[in-house]
């Protein structure tokens, strides 16, 4: 599946709210949180609405760039990274939690 050509539509394909497990158990979460395969960005932007500092991961710059205006329409800022997952190494310390 080519992710570049399934996000580069209007809508959000999975929709603009947290994953429902996220959302259940997201007050465990703290600090710097990894979020990989991000996609389109709900998880992220419902974790930085909590005040978490989120990193999305996801191989699809298209996705990523409607994560980033879902976040700016929302008031919200997050980080992205473009990077292949399968040897994807984070740089940084994500004490806070990590997502996939």
């Amino acid at each position: 599946m080519e992710w570049n050509q399934r996000y580069a539509v209007d809508e959000y394909i999975y929709g603009t709210e947290p994953n429902a497990f996220l959302a259940e158990h997201a007050e465990k979460l703290s600090g710097p949180v990894l979020s990989l395969a991000e996609g389109e960005g709900r998880n992220a932007v419902f974790l930085a609405a909590l005040g978490l500092h989120v990193h999305g991961v996801d191989g699809s710059e298209v996705g990523l760039a409607k994560a980033q205006a879902l976040a700016r329409s929302r008031g919200l800022k997050i980080q992205t990274e473009v990077a292949d997952l399968a040897v994807f190494e984070p740089e940084a310390n994500f004490s806070g939690g990590a997502l996939c």
